[in-house]
């Protein structure tokens, strides 16, 4: 029997404990915890503590050399930063960090251009933003940054929720919108799709009041 892990919140799916294989589940069996769908899940490989030493062994006397190309960020970029360390300003009740930060990222907000295309041109998009964490993590786990891999799980886990709202959307049409509401974690950009949200935010753990309704 095998264990199944969300990769959005976490939850664990273990087959021995619900008697039912995760296999055998039908194809539109969703989270309990957080409403992801079943092809979200994967399967939770436990490693022996001689694997664990020698993963743990290989990040240690790292020879830490920087040879990469720089580039400018886009104004996409800059207004998430901006509108993440206005979040962690409000969290340390810095007001007026907070304000400029928040005006810094309506200003790049401004600059950037609006999408052009159709529903394939965006998800084209989301999956070159899932080859970019690919990347990121590969980096961080070279050099065992454990604050880099905390934040980019958090950003990923939006990423892959997105992605999953983008293929339901593309199967159903707007009867998959239809008669429910949409939700957005104001902290970490967590989606939901139902008529209420839940208690506590699966990914960041905040409580329902910071999960906005879309209007």
């Amino acid at each position: 029997m095998k264990k199944y892990r969300c990769t959005i919140c976490g939850h664990i799916y273990d087959e021995v404990v619900e008697g039912v294989k995760f296999a055998d589940l039908p194809d539109d069996w969703k989270c309990p915890l957080c409403g992801a769908p079943k092809n979200l899940f994967e399967e939770v490989i436990e490693e022996t503590p001689k694997q664990e030493e020698k993963e743990n062994n290989s990040t240690r006397n790292v020879n830490v050399e920087v040879d990469e190309d720089l580039r400018e960020l886009s104004n996409a970029e800059i207004a998430y930063i901006c509108s993440n360390l206005a979040k962690g300003a409000e969290k340390e009740y810095k007001e007026e960090e907070q304000k400029l930060f928040l005006e810094l990222s309506k200003h790049y907000e401004s600059l950037i251009e609006p999408i052009k295309g159709n529903l394939t041109d965006v998800k084209k998009l989301v999956d070159e933003d899932d080859q970019l964490f690919q990347d990121a993590f590969a980096v961080a786990d070279k050099y065992n940054d454990r604050g880099s891999k905390r934040v980019l799980t958090w950003a990923s886990k939006t990423t892959n929720i997105i992605k999953s709202v983008l293929d339901n959307y593309e199967e159903k049409g707007i009867d998959y919108l239809k008669s429910t509401k949409i939700w957005v974690c104001d902290i970490c950009g967590f989606v939901y799709i139902g008529d209420n949200p839940p208690a506590v935010c699966p990914i960041c753990k905040v409580p329902s009041l910071k999960i906005m309704e879309v209007k």
